[in-house]
């Protein structure tokens, strides 16, 4: 049985609004790329992958340079994590 996506049913701010507050998701980052996307992430020191927990709805709550404080921090904020590939 195949079962249809929640895209199928939802807008992209219905799904985030959705998750506020209890889902968060994470991913890595190559320093350069973090960089670009967060210039006041240039005080992280000289890790060359850094992680970032974001919200449902996008919002940066961390940068890191150490994946475990990822899991630290949703925890702190009550999330529950999904990876982002």
């Amino acid at each position: 049985m195949k079962f249809p996506s929640a895209a199928t049913f939802l807008e992209t701010d219905q799904l985030a609004a959705f998750g506020a507050g209890r889902l968060g998701y994470f991913r890595a980052f190559e320093r350069e790329e973090a960089l670009r996307q967060f210039p006041d992430a240039k005080g992280v020191k000289t890790a060359e992958k850094l992680w970032g927990l974001f919200g449902a709805d996008g919002t940066l709550l961390l940068l890191t340079e150490n994946r475990t404080s990822i899991f630290f921090k949703a925890m702190e904020e009550d999330l529950k994590t999904v990876t982002l590939h």
